[in-house]
């Protein structure tokens, strides 16, 4: 299938976009973002929806300035209304002690969320596509996350403004052939090709001998997250459920676990709900030794990390922030 027709079926198959809505578009100018610009340009055309475009200039490259041009001439030249905005990454790396690129999502997040409630629209999407999913799983995988759930194709944040993402089911070739045939001009983020970023490092070393094996490889990842994501979502109501009948927060500072009721519950319910209260670290590996030290009735306190300590006495666990130690 081409690119046009997996969007365009998983944009009704999957209710992603009905009559009436109202979607701000995350563009940054890359061939990604400038085919879903493209496409739902396209979709306008077939049924009643509105939508806008945002592009982000993050004050770390100077090509932002030019991928800002590309993403303007573009809406202009289609029709679209289009906002440039300006967001202090390193700054805000700074002050919150996150990764320049955890700071750069958290605050274009951020920002179309606050651009929604501004203009009052319902959707938010985004050009994430099957190699980046592909590339999200094993990167989770290699960091022994036990994830294979990859990138959400839909994610609800506050007010009523869902986060979608119809691009996903469709390869990086597809995409870049789409851009190519409907003569669209597109940015290259150079970044994307240094070989010093471990996602950089999947995409660029992995993914290629993977795809030597199978052809299919990304398909395959795709198909395997649709299946994780319902087993995930009928698994998540079960252990939410027990989660509250044995575990109780106590102002941000401290977590209580009720062990006899949590050792009356199957094995993969105690995971998810240790992988749920865990504060810090939620990986594989801790969660295991937790649950070790738990069946092992081990009392000596665990430092988590700098700011956790897990703790525990005959009848309940306890998750500590250091302050209060």
């Amino acid at each position: 299938m081409k690119a046009w027709d997996i969007f365009y079926k998983n944009v009704f198959q999957n209710n992603f976009v009905v009559a009436k809505d109202k979607i701000v578009l995350a563009v940054s100018g890359g061939t990604d973002s400038v085919c879903m610009l493209h496409m739902f340009w396209r979709l306008a055309k077939k049924m009643n929806i509105d939508f806008l475009v945002v592009n982000f200039n993050h004050n770390l490259r100077r090509e932002s300035l030019k991928e800002a041009n590309v993403v303007r001439n573009l809406s202009i030249k289609l029709g679209i209304k289009c906002f440039l905005e300006k967001i202090d990454v390193k700054e805000y790396s700074k002050i919150h002690s996150v990764s320049v690129e955890t700071a750069g999502r958290e605050l274009r997040y951020l920002s179309l969320e606050k651009i929604a409630n501004k203009c009052r629209y319902n959707k938010i999407a985004t050009a994430h596509n099957a190699n980046d999913n592909a590339e999200t799983v094993l990167m989770w995988l290699l960091r022994g996350t036990g994830n294979f759930i990859g990138i959400p194709q839909r994610r609800e944040l506050k007010r009523n403004i869902s986060v979608i993402r119809p691009l996903l089911p469709i390869k990086k070739k597809l995409i870049e052939e789409y851009v190519k045939n409907h003569n669209l001009q597109f940015c290259v983020d150079k970044s994307n090709f240094l070989n010093i970023y471990t996602r950089n490092k999947i995409r660029l070393s992995l993914i290629p001998i993977f795809e030597k094996i199978n052809p299919m490889f990304v398909e395959h990842i795709f198909d395997l997250t649709c299946i994780q994501n319902r087993e995930n979502g009928y698994l998540n109501k079960i252990s939410t459920n027990c989660l509250n009948k044995c575990v109780k927060f106590s102002g941000g500072s401290k977590i209580f676990l009720d062990l006899t009721m949590f050792l009356q519950y199957n094995k993969a319910i105690q995971f998810r709900i240790l992988k749920s209260v865990l504060p810090q670290y939620k990986y594989n590996s801790h969660i295991n030794f937790i649950m070790h030290k738990i069946l092992s009735s081990d009392k000596t306190a665990f430092r988590l990390s700098s700011n956790w300590v897990f703790k525990m006495t005959s009848r309940e666990a306890c998750f500590i922030k250091k302050r209060n130690l």
